[in-house]
């Protein structure tokens, strides 16, 4: 007879060995390697960051960051870096006829980038975000609070933290824990029950983290802008891993899971991903909407191929035209993909139900983006603002002029022909930028092969075409936008968008890298692991140089040296007006309304005289390390030759008064006033 005892114990016995085979070769291995991995390659990028960020870099970067600090102040969708050109397009607007350089609206940067950065700094700050950096504003006696007031008191709540990993911990404890044991959890849902649990565990970090100040002190011992790392540490590295879940995910639906894990290894891997990731700018964030909208035709094509379920089929196909739409909230550039996806779209579902399909896609593409398009045409008659102008800079026929630094753009000389010869050096120029200087010269080699390969399964070799169409059209656009150009030993570089098909190239590149070596036939595991293991580190061997090399520097300096930087800003009021070649800079480190310096002295006058006071010009290493002859004389700079010949400003320039350069101890700047101011008063902010 049995025991009473042992059929009781029998079934937890059962339990407790399903268990174990589950983690020795079943889906729970696979969560913790997984787990593995992605813990040793964001430990990988936080050693990446902390070896080579010092601070922001990009103009791009700086300006979308004072975007979202303007925002969660509650100044609305306005900027401190105020361009000449945006003032002309403000002045010839028939519903404004005003600049308004108080409050003034941003027309180049679409929203979605900046929203985040804010929303991340009003949780880093915990709500301490009103201007001028005081203490909140207090509800009168009788008033109301306002909705942004009622949002703030329930953000400080104290207990917050607490809640989230309190909530964290019983999901994993009452809810995956026993259903794991009593083997009821099913393989496709675990992975939606780590993204809730990691979810609340970072929500639960933010609030738990210290707040940090948005005042630049002159002396930072060990760390540079705080603000400028939470960008880093808070977006671009969990950013950074999201793509790379993502394409895991695609890889393993187009191939396997050996496919997969070993392309979302190389794209974080790669150095090139690496800098964007530290860089601050919105490509991480673009790109992520872009997985998702190419995941979703994945499976799509899927159902398509499999006839089953061709609702779900058709919904995601639409749901893949409004991420696009998101994508191009993100960055206006990245919109360019509804063209290949329709296409997509109507190689899938043929002939005539693929173009109604496109056109649903188009339809869902601008219900997100149809709003912003309508502020812009109100704002400005254009419903992209001043994006649509960098198709006129740095034609050949402007070549010392900056459109955005003039009030007064001529864009006749920007002719169809013109323009076509722009987009030829551009092209020219990003044809023969050697991808071996970015580490990815061997993935690179990989998919151009993978070019000439026609893989068995007809969904792969559709998406391949689809991959090479996306870069195609990114090509094409990038070379008549133009690229702004690297920053000193940098990757990273503002207008780049190939690196938007990086997922692609990384995934295609190791499924032919795995097909040539299952023809090698090599059946001995360690001998394949050496061999894969070969290619993972070929790839990564510039991220590993350069975390054992030299790390990077404590400033962006040239030309950025933000302690300066805030020095001089701190001489003008908080509603003061100036004018700088580093407007964005300006901006961000110093909380100052600045505008561009424009491309005429006349154009100054004009400014100062007819729409507001100019206090103060600080004229940094954008412009002083320019070489005087060929930079200055015969570059757009000329108009300000005469200021910069021997540093004494002309008899009728209003700004008289110049700090010495001694002041700034040994940083290359200059700074002009309309009085003394620093010896009114010392600088403080």
């Amino acid at each position: 007879m049995s025991n009473p005892e042992e059929e009781r114990l029998r079934p937890i016995q059962a339990a407790i060995q399903d268990t174990v085979h589950s983690l020795d070769i079943g889906i729970g291995q696979r969560v913790l390697r997984g787990v593995l991995l992605a813990v040793t390659l964001g430990t990988l990028l936080l050693l990446y960051a902390g070896n080579q960020f010092c601070g922001l870099r990009h103009a791009e970067a700086m300006d979308q960051a004072q975007l979202g600090r303007n925002l969660l102040r509650g100044d609305g969708y306005t900027t401190q870096f105020i361009r000449p050109l945006s003032m002309w397009m403000e002045l010839n607007c028939p519903r404004w006829r005003n600049a308004m350089l108080e409050k003034h609206p941003d027309l180049m940067n679409p929203p979605a980038y900046p929203v985040l950065i804010g929303s991340l700094f009003y949780m880093v700050q915990k709500g301490n975000l009103w201007p001028g950096g005081g203490p909140r504003p207090e509800t009168k006696a009788g008033e109301p609070p306002s909705l942004r007031q009622r949002l703030f008191n329930v953000m400080q709540w104290r207990y917050w933290m607490w809640v989230l990993a309190g909530i964290a911990s019983a999901w994993l404890l009452f809810g995956v824990v026993p259903r794991g044991l009593r083997m009821k959890l099913r393989k496709g849902e675990l992975p939606w029950h780590g993204v809730g649990i990691m979810l609340c565990m970072m929500l639960f970090t933010l609030f738990w983290a210290p707040t940090t100040s948005f005042k630049v002190e002159p002396e930072q011992a060990n760390i540079s802008f705080g603000p400028d790392r939470w960008i880093v540490y808070g977006l671009g590295i969990p950013l950074t891993l999201i793509n790379g879940c993502l394409t895991y995910l695609i890889a393993r639906r187009l191939f396997d899971r050996r496919v997969g894990v070993t392309a979302a290894a190389l794209f974080v891997l790669s150095e090139t991903i690496c800098q964007y990731a530290i860089s601050g700018l919105n490509v991480m964030f673009a790109m992520m909407w872009l997985c998702l909208a190419t995941l979703a035709l994945v499976v799509a094509n899927d159902l398509r191929s499999q006839e089953r379920r061709p609702v779900i089929a058709l919904l995601l196909a639409l749901l893949a035209g409004a991420i696009i739409g998101v994508a191009f909230l993100v960055k206006y550039s990245a919109g360019w993909l509804l063209l290949p996806a329709c296409i997509l779209a109507w190689r899938i579902w043929g002939l005539t139900r693929g173009g109604w399909v496109a056109l649903g896609m188009t339809a869902m593409f601008l219900i997100p983006a149809a709003p912003w398009m309508a502020r812009n045409y109100w704002m400005c008659n254009n419903p992209l603002g001043l994006a649509t102008t960098a198709i006129y800079e740095k034609v050949p026929s402007l070549i010392r002029e900056n459109l955005q630094r003039s009030i007064e753009p001529n864009f006749a000389p920007a002719t169809l022909k013109m323009i076509s010869m722009k987009t030829a050096a551009n092209a020219r120029e990003v044809w023969t930028d050697s991808p071996w200087a970015s580490g990815g010269g061997v993935i690179m080699a990989f998919f151009a092969a993978a070019l000439f390969y026609r893989f068995r399964r007809p969904a792969v070799n559709r998406f391949k075409w689809f991959a090479v169409g996306s870069a195609g059209v990114f090509f094409l656009v990038m070379c008549v936008l133009g690229l702004q150009p690297r920053p000193p030993n940098g990757l990273a570089q503002e207008g780049n968008l190939l690196v938007l098909v990086t997922p692609f190239i990384a995934m295609y590149g190791t499924a032919l890298f795995f097909t040539m070596l299952d023809r090698l036939q090599i059946f001995i595991p360690i001998w394949r692991g050496c061999v894969v293991g070969l290619f993972v580190a070929a790839t990564a061997l510039p991220v590993g140089l350069r975390l054992i090399g030299q790390p990077a520097d404590r400033y962006a300096y040239p030309p950025y040296y933000p302690p300066k930087i805030a020095e001089a800003t701190a001489y003008l009021d908080a509603k003061e007006f100036m004018v700088s070649d580093q407007p964005w800079a300006v901006a961000w480190y110093g909380n100052r309304r600045c505008l561009w310096l424009p491309m005429q002295r006349e154009q100054f006058y004009k400014i100062n005289d007819l729409h507001e006071h100019v206090a103060a010009l600080l004229l940094t290493p954008i412009t002083l390390n320019r070489r005087f002859l060929s930079e200055i004389i015969y570059d757009e700079w000329w108009p300000w030759a005469d200021v910069l010949r021997f540093l004494k400003v002309p008899r009728d320039f209003p700004l008289k008064e110049a700090i010495p350069p001694e002041r700034f101890e040994g940083v290359n700047m200059l700074f002009f006033c309309d009085r003394k101011r620093w010896a009114d008063a010392a600088p403080g902010k």
